[in-house]
């Protein structure tokens, strides 16, 4: 098999494989996120739990999406009750973002809800494996900053 055959049945088990676990989490959120949120929202959510008085350009940047995307989602958030918006004092354009009690509530309560959920499916492999999994996973993720860069891989 040439090598250009081989690389072409990798990505393509790696795009079913990727999808097969998206689809899969997505299933499991619906079913156990609360309803005030959607999947969409839910990682922006968290971001900003994580990263308070970030920015929704910020986010856009993290998560490869435009910033009417992110803007629609914020308003969406914000009249939910899930977000604060902070205004820059010296410059009235930059807008903060940070979680309310009721957002980091939601986090936390629908990441909980997460872990039981996924507990049982990672039950299946051992510590080793996972860990072995998420080391090559975020060396991916890094090899594909570095690429969106327009650095060299080495």
């Amino acid at each position: 098999m040439s090598f250009s055959l081989e690389l072409e049945e990798l990505v393509n088990r790696y795009q079913i494989a990727m999808n097969t676990v998206y689809r899969g989490v997505n299933t499991l959120m619906k079913d156990k996120i609360s309803t005030e949120i959607t999947i969409d929202q839910f990682p922006t959510l968290q971001y900003i739990a994580s990263h308070q008085d970030c920015t929704s350009t910020e986010i856009a940047a993290i998560f490869g999406i435009g910033k009417s995307a992110v803007t629609a989602q914020i308003n969406r958030m914000f009249e939910k009750g899930f977000l604060t918006r902070t205004r820059d004092a010296n410059d009235r354009r930059i807008v903060y973002l940070s979680t309310t009690k009721a957002g980091e509530q939601l986090v936390s309560q629908t990441e909980r809800t997460l872990y039981q959920c996924l507990g049982p499916v990672l039950g299946n492999f051992t510590e080793q494996d996972i860990h072995h999994f998420l080391e090559l996973l975020e060396k991916l993720a890094h090899l594909m900053e570095i690429q969106a860069k327009g650095e060299k891989l080495s």
